[in-house]
């Protein structure tokens, strides 16, 4: 069965999610969220909800999908600890050494491939089932048929997002917000600069802005290749949104013919929460129509349009012909000419014909009144529908009972006889002495009812063994025993439970002291796509070595040469033909290469490097890129502490020095969003844009976008043996300038 996957930003959302009908929940623990910002679930509320999903027979998933830092790894420990001991049922991981943590010291953990990881292709999946991975989140941008291909990797099951909020971006490869807020997208706390107006072209607009994915007609050929689940965005989003989306979806897979019903669920998750939709590259890996560039945020169910202004006495009214149905202290928005995000009140006035009315059926032609701090509306303007408590009302969520938690399975011995009750469980005893009076019944019946209640202790009686003889104890005397012999096993199962924690901690403390460094000359690498920079570097004796990127402006085999190593691009979509061609090439003369991507474990041989997108930004990513067989590895530039990865893995660590780092790498043509079309260049361009942000460069190869800083990023000077210069699209002059100075100091 294909699996419905809501999310839930909180307790109330995963409650909603089951409700409507989600078969699965993923969220998300205080800490290592990639909605950090989102409510979350506290270590109580987890547990709760974990034993109220299973007694439902619902899965849920934890999101553990930041990379984290060193510093953080007891925090980390703690929290892979809790979902284990609460037997969730999936961790969702983007960072290599929590997914290295995981299968070495918390192996019953299911361990999911986030999106985050950008999975494109199906040597990613493969590597990822190769590596113990139960299941991959596939980066949004796949089409049908790349899907379709996917699908068809046995041991390993596949997850798609069938709606909710895109980033620009492919997910796991936004720089943006991590450089330019000091809030990475990495750690859960992106301030979305993707949604802020950049200038572009002559025009001053939201260029990156997403429109939302929206799979409603696909979401049944997704069920028919053998898609594991469907998952739906919005752990930002409160449990009303998640109630209705939900809902919605579930009506679908449930074969809802009814367009009338169908139709109806969307207006109301259009009225909780609208942003123009699309189905993304789903069906056509050239749509045009992703972005909208001329608005953001929330607009509502579209009312109607303004017929005429009309004053009452010192009130303002605006009159509209409503399609549906409007009640007073619904939420209203209007757009206004030349805003970009939409003007809104609550209708505290409703008038038919002049007259007061609490709320107006569809079809009607209303007049609303407007609060006296609004802007002139003109005639003709947009009404949307942007809250309704009739909506609201459609989705009740009753909070569920509260749901015993099985934590400590325990087993129970009691033993009664006229002179003395004695009640054993996990080595603690507790005993009532007598003498007891003859009983006219047989105690057992009432010992076992007793001894059975574990109320929220955590307790569960695997087995209970009763020897007793017929002798009468009073209820209260009983309930005592059991009170006080449970908290003492209760209290000595958690310091157990602690003290092996602790012992966890130590043992993964002695593998974070050790020293993984080799002996190496110090080195300098340039990494360069540009055939004129290699032809120059080459004859340099202060260069070691040259990293050339497989969209090279220029290739023949007189590339190939002691001192280069071959970079696969970080996106290797399967109709890449040309990235795929030049590669299958040079597999044959057997040159070294670096990856940017877990794809590239099936790609290369065994001489490669992994470049700054396989996040190496903490030591446990570096030695788990390390035993897949890298060379060496390139530090994250997220990593606060470089240098301390420099000292661990000195000769193997390589500092980025200059950097073209890329703030976004994405499907999307800028060029497509502000001209509407393509302007068919032959998919390679380059243009400068800037923003409050700052200057950029966007460079188009291949019909793939980069976003660059103006200039490359001079980073501080550690004591690292090797340090490289990236540069794209750059030319000589700069490099050299680069170089020159680098050399100096």
């Amino acid at each position: 069965m294909t699996e419905l996957l809501a999310p839930a930003g909180d307790l109330q959302a995963g409650y909603a999610a089951f409700a409507y009908g989600a078969d699965a929940v993923y969220l998300g623990l205080p800490k290592f969220s990639a909605r950090a910002e989102a409510i979350n679930f506290s270590e109580d509320e987890f547990k709760t909800f974990v034993a109220y999903a299973h007694q439902n027979k619902k899965k849920v998933l934890v999101a553990v999908n930041t990379v984290f830092f060193d510093t953080e790894l007891e925090s980390l420990i703690d929290t892979l600890a809790t979902i284990r001991d609460t037997k969730a049922d999936g961790v969702i991981v983007q960072d290599l050494g929590t997914a290295r943590i995981i299968k070495k010291y918390f192996p019953t953990l299911r361990l999911h491939g986030s999106t985050q990881m950008a999975v494109h292709n199906r040597q990613g999946v493969e590597a990822l089932r190769d590596f113990g991975f139960k299941r991959v989140v596939l980066a949004r941008e796949l089409t049908l048929e790349e899907i379709k291909d996917i699908c068809s990797v046995p041991g390993i099951e596949k997850e798609v997002f069938i709606h909710g909020a895109l980033c620009y971006s492919y997910s796991g490869l936004c720089l943006f917000s991590a450089c330019h807020a000091d809030r990475s997208a990495n750690r859960g706390k992106c301030v979305y600069p993707c949604r802020e107006n950049f200038v572009f072209e002559g025009q001053k607009k939201h260029i990156f802005s997403m429109k939302d994915m929206a799979q409603s007609e696909n979401v049944l050929k997704l069920r028919e290749l053998g898609v594991t689940a469907l998952k739906i965005e919005g752990r930002k989003k409160n449990a009303l949104y998640v109630a209705s989306v939900t809902d919605y979806y579930r009506s679908i897979l449930n074969g809802e013919k009814r367009q009338s019903v169908l139709q109806q669920k969307m207006n109301n998750l259009r009225t909780i929460f609208s942003r123009m939709t699309t189905p993304f590259y789903l069906m056509d890996k050239k749509n045009t129509s992703v972005t909208d560039i001329e608005f953001v945020g929330h607009r509502g169910l579209k009312l109607g349009q303004v017929q005429k202004l009309i004053p009452h006495g010192k009130a303002r009214y605006i009159q509209v012909k409503i399609d549906y149905k409007v009640s007073r202290f619904d939420g209203i928005q209007i757009d206004l000419p030349g805003q970009e995000r939409p003007i809104g009140f609550s209708l505290e006035k409703l008038m038919i014909n002049g007259k007061d009315v609490f709320e107006a059926e569809a079809k009607k032609t209303v007049e609303m009144m407007i609060p006296p701090h609004l802007p002139f509306i003109p005639e003709k303007s947009i009404v949307y529908l942007s809250s309704s408590g009739a909506v609201k009302g459609s989705f009740p969520v009753k909070k569920p009972a509260l749901v015993k938690l099985d934590e400590y399975p325990v087993s129970v011995f009691i033993s009664l006889n006229k002179n003395q009750l004695s009640v054993i469980c996990e080595g603690e005893t507790e005993v009532l002495s007598g003498p007891f009076e003859p009983a006219k019944n047989d105690p057992k019946t009432a010992l076992e009812k007793v001894f059975m209640k574990t109320d929220t202790s955590g307790l569960v009686i695997d087995s209970m063994t009763i020897d007793c003889e017929q002798v009468f104890v009073p209820m209260s005397a009983l309930n005592e025993v059991r009170r006080k012999l449970y908290e003492k096993v209760v209290t000595i199962l958690q310091k157990n439970k602690q003290d092996s924690l602790n012992e966890l901690k130590a043992l993964i403390a002695r593998e974070h002291k050790a020293v993984a460094s080799v002996s190496t000359p110090t080195k300098t690498i340039v990494k360069t796509d540009q055939y004129a920079v290699v032809e120059q570097v080459l004859n340099r004796d202060d260069v070691d070595e040259v990293i050339i990127d497989l969209s090279i402006d220029k290739f023949s085999a007189d590339l190939i040469h002691r001192k280069v190593r071959f970079a696969l691009p970080t996106v290797m979509r399967s109709y890449d033909s040309l990235y795929f061609e030049r590669l299958a090439f040079l597999k044959d003369k057997k040159v070294p290469f670096e990856i940017g991507n877990i794809s590239g474990l099936k790609m290369v041989g065994s001489d490669f490097y992994t470049d700054w997108s396989m996040y190496v930004a903490n030591e446990f990513a570096a030695r788990q890129v390390l035993e897949f067989g890298a060379k060496k590895f390139v530090i994250s530039p997220e990593t606060p502490d470089p240098q301390s990865l420099a000292d661990k893995f000195q000769g193997q660590a390589i500092y980025l020095r200059y950097s073209d780092l890329p703030m976004f790498i994405s499907e999307n043509c800028p060029y497509v969003s502000v001209h509407k079309k393509c302007l068919s260049c032959g998919g390679n361009r380059q243009n400068t844009m800037n923003s409050s942000y700052g200057e950029f460069v966007s460079i188009m190869k291949n019909c793939r976008h980069f976003l660059l800083n103006k200039n490359p990023v001079l980073n501080k000077k550690i004591n690292c043996m090797i340090n490289r210069f990236d540069f794209m699209n750059r030319k000589w002059d700069n490099v050299k300038n680069l170089l020159d100075e680098f050399n100096k100091n």
